[in-house]
């Protein structure tokens, strides 16, 4: 068992931690995906959001953001009865207001993609684990992502989960030193 894998056995999320975590993405609809798909699991595992990806990627229009985005008060309603995804309406409305977000964001930015990466001056932070009893679960950098995001409408990304996603989405490079999928820096 790989230690830096969670503790776990489960085989989707170490495929999840083999394939994806902590691995850098720079596509912005990727990162606009794992965004709103963090913002899904506040209060529930994320082994839980896992399971459900491919029925929250079939409600959310593969999250386009533009399609998310017009999305109604009518979509929400259907969203509450569509098999396999988490029935809580105000999680449901997030990733619509995160879609809108994106939208004003990529005007401003000229990617979301830049805009995120901004954070970490364009390169991942090797947070410089050694056993996972040195991971920590946020810090200032998340801090000021998650006002920001906040500021363009984001919803259900407080600071702990604007961290697990920056550790996620590759920007911070929370892999134990000695794991074998830690990407190579430059």
């Amino acid at each position: 068992m790989n230690p830096c894998a969670f503790g776990t056995k489960d085989p989707i999320y170490i495929e999840y931690h083999d394939q994806v975590w902590g691995q850098p993405m720079y596509d912005s609809k990727d990162l606009f995906k794992l965004l709103a798909l963090e913002s899904q699991h506040a209060g529930l595992s994320w082994l839980t959001i896992l399971k459900k990806k491919s029925a929250y990627e079939e409600a959310f229009y593969q999250f386009d953001p533009k399609k998310v985005a017009a999305m109604t008060d009518q979509d929400v309603d259907n969203l509450m009865t569509f098999p396999n995804i988490v029935h809580h309406r105000k999680k449901l409305e997030a990733i619509i207001a995160q879609a809108k977000g994106y939208l004003e964001i990529e005007k401003d930015y000229g990617s979301f993609s830049t805009f995120l990466w901004s954070y970490v001056n364009g390169k991942p932070i090797d947070m410089g684990y050694v056993k996972p009893e040195d991971r920590i679960t946020v810090d200032d950098r998340a801090k000021a992502l998650s006002k920001d995001l906040k500021k363009y409408g984001f919803k259900f990304l407080g600071p702990v989960t604007v961290f697990s996603f920056l550790e996620a989405a590759g920007l911070y490079d929370s892999h134990l030193q000695d794991c074998p999928q830690k990407p190579k820096h430059d």
